[in-house]
């Protein structure tokens, strides 16, 4: 019994958050909330030049979308909506309000982050890729792509990332030379984690050496 209680408060709660939310995207003032609707809207002039055919259409029939609802809530007689609608316009205004801030300055920064630091690792991945296979021709692109060496790149992305973010704090007008920092650090990077593949490569070079000298005084 008590679940469902809680059950249909939460409903509830959430259903009188979505219309504050609708009610604060559809009038921009409270008095606009409380006003009747106007019997003769104003025609809203927009150049054609600025807008194809089919934006126009668009435009118009969300346009109409809206004024259909807002008709709906017009009918409303003026107390109720003064008395009920209004709190909860205040409501939905402040909720929109703190989304777009949200957006603007947390989630489009990160996702920004996480995009550019995508972006770095899959770049990073490959020159690594093709500097093992260079290294040695005959080894499988599967054991290339192993986990060891994709969890190296991953690291080596996510320091260059983090020194990024730390240096324009303590390096003035680091931003002009960003791009020459970030080259050399993904360089230093490589550098490091090829570093095993070219001594495991310079090892068996000299092995190949030293048994070909063997087979040379053999040969004598």
């Amino acid at each position: 019994m008590a679940d469902k209680k809680k059950k249909i408060a939460l409903g509830i709660m959430a259903g009188l958050t979505s219309f504050s939310v609708t009610l604060g995207a559809l009038f921009e003032s409270a008095e606009e909330l409380k006003r009747d609707y106007p019997k003769t809207p104003k025609a809203v002039v927009e150049s054609i030049n600025d807008y194809s055919e089919d934006n126009l259409e668009n435009n118009e029939v969300h346009d109409s979308f809206k004024e259909r609802l807002k008709k709906l809530i017009y009918r409303i007689p003026v107390r109720i909506r003064t008395i009920f609608f209004v709190p909860l316009w205040a409501i939905g205004h402040v909720l929109i309000s703190l989304m777009e801030i949200l957006f603007q300055n947390i989630f489009i920064p990160i996702g920004q982050q996480i995009g550019g630091f995508l972006v770095e690792t899959a770049i990073m991945l490959l020159v690594v890729a093709v500097s093992i296979k260079i290294l040695f021709p005959d080894l499988p692109w599967s054991k290339i792509f192993s986990r060891k060496t994709i969890l190296a790149v991953l690291i080596g992305s996510l320091i260059i990332r983090i020194i990024d973010l730390i240096l324009p704090h303590f390096i003035e007008h680091y931003k002009t030379y960003r791009l020459i920092v970030k080259f050399v650090l993904g360089l230093i990077a490589t550098g490091l984690i090829l570093r095993p593949f070219i001594k495991k490569k310079l090892r068996n070079r000299v092995t190949y050496d030293i048994i070909y000298d063997e087979n040379m005084l053999k040969g004598y």
